[in-house]
């Protein structure tokens, strides 16, 4: 667990801890720390009142973003990286300019997050199928999905972190099972990067798709794609534009070959502003490192949970080390109005999330254990006026 010592910088950073608020919902959004906010106001100021035409210093600033995002998940190279709006988007790039065959398939489980989902149901109006694995306890193992992998399945799409459950796959074993049946693995990281380490080449990970709103603590409408230079070969871009080519500045050149790099997949101008958002945010995941991140998270949802199993609730979240995350789960008693509790918790300024019938908290990196005891005394004040 980190130190005060080391937590202290990071925490002044974030204003909502003096009120103080104890916000545990990272899962749903990221908190924008004072830092970050000032490096896209900076931005902003300068596309205002400053030297407005801001291009080549932001390039400056988008490929530096660029090369920490690919330090963040061990990527060959920052040429493997491309900007993207959502999750969502990331996804269908990849199910969508897939260069599919009739015979193939894609394996899923019924878990995930619905943007893991319809970005590849919706490939059955070219005939592509997909199936669905049975999930057991809010999540699938990778010896489940091995003992399911047909030899027509050419990708295998899951969630690095499950968001319901928090359940880590096995994300080393998952590559080595889809490459030795030569099976293109996608992973959904938008619930680990920042929390968990990702290594896409010891994983063997061919493409990761992550937003940035969650656990990289940055605003809406800004994540990256990452894809392998096997997969950016069986991938012709859905969409393309002036910024998809080899030469863009070569305005009046028609017959261009596509960016040999990931950048293909980045049609036109991005969302600047996010990505001096991203610029700032991944800094203490580099400088702490994700697997000490890690190990502090489960310290403090080991706390919680001594305390959610003594008020009686059933935990929901696999209790294995190996397989948690900075997320931890319990199922509510059916008499419980979920989205009652979360107001009046939120009232008492701690904020969890409810979904499905179940209270979920995920901290984050800087929260200390004080932040986590204080949340946890006012719920054990709330709690009992619900049950």
């Amino acid at each position: 667990m980190f130190t005060d010592q080391i937590l202290t910088p990071y925490r002044d950073r974030f204003p909502h801890l003096r009120q103080p608020h104890y916000y545990l919902n990272h899962a749903a959004f990221g908190v924008l720390s004072q830092s970050t906010i000032g490096s896209i106001n900076r931005h902003l100021i300068a596309r205002s009142t400053g030297v407005i035409e801001s291009f080549f210093e932001d390039i400056e600033i988008i490929e530096e973003t660029r090369s920490k995002l690919a330090r963040l998940i061990n990527a060959p190279s920052a040429d493997n990286i491309s900007f993207i709006t959502n999750t969502s988007e990331g996804l269908n790039i990849i199910a969508s300019g897939f260069n599919w065959k009739k015979s193939d398939r894609v394996l899923i489980n019924d878990a995930e997050f619905p943007s893991n989902v319809y970005a590849f149901t919706n490939l059955k109006q070219r005939g592509i199928q997909t199936d669905f694995l049975k999930s057991t306890d809010g999540f699938v193992s990778a010896e489940q999905l091995s003992d399911s992998i047909k030899s027509n399945h050419k990708m295998v799409s899951v969630s690095a972190v499950q968001f319901l459950s928090g359940y880590k796959i096995d994300l080393k074993k998952m590559g080595s099972i889809t490459r030795s049946n030569d099976t293109f693995l996608i992973v959904d990281a938008i619930q680990a990067v920042g929390n968990t380490p990702i290594d896409v080449q010891a994983m063997n990970i061919d493409g990761l798709v992550s937003g940035g709103l969650k656990w990289m603590m940055a605003p809406m409408g800004i994540g990256f794609l990452y894809v392998s230079d096997k997969l950016r070969d069986q991938i012709d871009p859905p969409f393309v534009g002036w910024l998809s080519v080899k030469t863009p500045w070569e305005l009046s050149n028609f017959d261009q070959e596509l960016n040999p790099t990931s950048r293909r997949f980045e049609p036109g101008g991005i969302n600047v502003p996010g990505i001096y958002a991203l610029h700032d945010s991944v800094d203490p995941f580099l400088e702490l490192g994700t697997a000490e991140i890690n190990q502090h998270l489960i310290a403090l949802t080991d706390i919680i949970d001594a305390q959610m199993v003594s008020v009686g609730l059933k935990r929901f979240t696999i209790n294995d080390p190996k397989y948690r995350s900075g997320i931890i789960t319990y199922d509510l008693p059916s008499q419980v109005d979920g989205d009652a509790l979360i107001q009046a918790l939120k009232h008492r300024k701690v904020t969890l999330s409810h979904r499905q019938g179940k209270l979920r908290f995920s901290p984050h990196f800087y929260n200390s254990v004080e932040d986590i005891k204080s949340a946890i005394d006012i719920f054990r004040e709330v709690y009992p006026t619900f049950v």
